[in-house]
């Protein structure tokens, strides 16, 4: 779990992956002969971001993704693999419609999402990847949800180490 004190890793995730995009865009165009999308790993959110995703799930907001939002608010890669993005938290009284528990009772916070219409959520301190299911009253089927980091700071590691190799000449 990221706490309080791995917010120097953080910081520090954000740098590398502030480098990452930086070497990817220099020499995007001539790599794939068009103009990259907008990139961005952005700052922190703001207190008003951080109370809206309590207020929306209170106490299922895991530890790690405060301390995470904390220093990164957004980020945005929709040219590396199939795009990934890690969402904005809503400010209080917004919705953003997601998921907020599995058929099977588990309780999940979306963060983020790909260029294929998968989600990505925390499940306690799991990450799972929901993709093809449907939720009718904020309900997701379960079986469409598969476990692909065993905590965020796995899933943050896997996603700098894709930039990097897709950067790479």
């Amino acid at each position: 779990m990221i706490g309080r004190v791995d917010q120097v890793w953080i910081e520090q995730w954000r740098g590398d992956v502030r480098a990452g995009i930086a070497t990817m865009l220099a020499t995007f165009e001539s790599r794939f002969g068009f103009a990259p999308g907008e990139h961005e790993v952005s700052g922190p959110a703001t207190a008003a971001e951080l109370a809206g995703l309590v207020e929306l799930h209170g106490d299922a907001v895991p530890a790690a993704l405060l301390a995470f939002y904390r220093v990164v608010a957004e980020v945005r890669l929709p040219d590396v693999s199939n795009g990934y993005w890690i969402h904005r938290p809503p400010l209080p009284g917004e919705d953003p419609g997601h998921p907020r528990l599995l058929s099977d009772g588990r309780t999940v916070v979306v963060f983020g999402s790909d260029g294929g219409g998968a989600m990505f959520a925390l499940s306690g301190e799991v990450v799972l990847r929901l993709a093809g299911g449907v939720f009718p009253d904020a309900d997701y089927e379960a079986e469409h949800a598969t476990e692909v980091a065993v905590s965020l700071q796995d899933f943050l590691q896997s996603l700098r180490r894709e930039l990097t190799e897709f950067a790479a000449p």
